[in-house]
């Protein structure tokens, strides 16, 4: 397996992982918030949503990343190419 491969497969692999992050974490799978009830503690509603959106721009970070790297794969010569 040359260089190109491995480079490609990694990208391939943090791209994956970061989807399923942002996945994870996205308001999809949110619970919905209790209809103002009086017991609401809304202090922990703000830090668990500050933790998900923190979680998701790690996600995306890592899209971006493997993106990045699978792109970069395009321009690195083959172990074979007699260009060189």
């Amino acid at each position: 397996m040359d260089f190109k491969t491995i480079i490609n497969s990694l990208g391939i692999v943090i791209s994956t992982l970061g989807v399923y992050i942002v996945y994870k974490y996205s308001p999809i799978n949110e619970d919905v918030i209790d209809g103002g009830q009086a017991d609401t503690d809304f202090a922990k509603i703000v830090m668990r949503t500050a933790k998900r959106n923190n979680n998701i721009k790690k996600g995306v970070y890592l899209i971006i990343l493997g993106s990045l790297l699978q792109l970069m794969s395009n321009f690195v010569p083959s172990a074979g190419c007699s260009c060189c």
